[in-house]
């Protein structure tokens, strides 16, 4: 079942959520792991429930439809970005990992 364009904007809040908080910008750029980065995003937006650490060769990858993008004070770049036929998803390149974020359907 596809998400719906209203469970989608949890990645934009969840950007926002972090462009408004310093502390979960060094948070994130903090981050190790896989588990370090679900525990950070269940605690801002628990609607986000897919998520990988991702090479930073595909975080920079020319994407086929980019939606937003932008980088944070903490020189945190991200991007929302359409997969063709899939989920909205969300990159984002810290100093340690680089991750994609994205709503799981049911």
């Amino acid at each position: 079942m596809p998400v719906s364009p209203e469970q989608e904007q949890a990645l934009p809040r969840f950007v926002k959520a972090i462009e408004a908080s310093p502390d979960n910008q060094n948070q994130l750029n903090a981050l190790n792991t896989i588990d370090d980065l679900k525990a950070l995003v269940q605690r801002i937006e628990p609607a986000l429930t897919g998520s990988a650490l991702i090479p930073y060769e595909q975080a920079t990858s020319p994407p086929k439809i980019t939606i937003d993008s932008g980088v944070l004070a903490a020189d945190i770049p991200w991007r929302l970005l359409r997969c063709p036929g899939g989920p909205l998803v969300l990159q984002m390149i810290c100093n340690n990992v680089n991750f994609a974020l994205w709503i799981e359907a049911c």
